[in-house]
């Protein structure tokens, strides 16, 4: 019972301070036009490489980067 306690209040703190240290963290977009149909892999790739985020295609030709903005 005791080790139970401990444990949940342990992973109660450890939750806590993950949510007070991503406050504060603004999403940004950047979009990246091509003329070719646009590649998941290849978008993903991309945006991680230039903006440590993560990509998403849309309308077919267009990138969308998401990542943590700069301060």
């Amino acid at each position: 019972m005791v080790k139970t306690t401990i444990f949940a209040i342990f992973m109660v703190v450890l939750v806590l301070g993950m949510v007070m240290e991503s406050q504060g963290q603004e999403s940004c977009r950047e979009y990246i036009s091509g003329t070719e149909i646009c590649q998941a892999k290849q978008c993903d790739d991309q945006c991680t490489v230039e903006y440590n985020g993560y990509g998403k295609c849309l309308a077919g030709t267009v990138c969308l980067c998401t990542f943590i903005c700069k301060t």
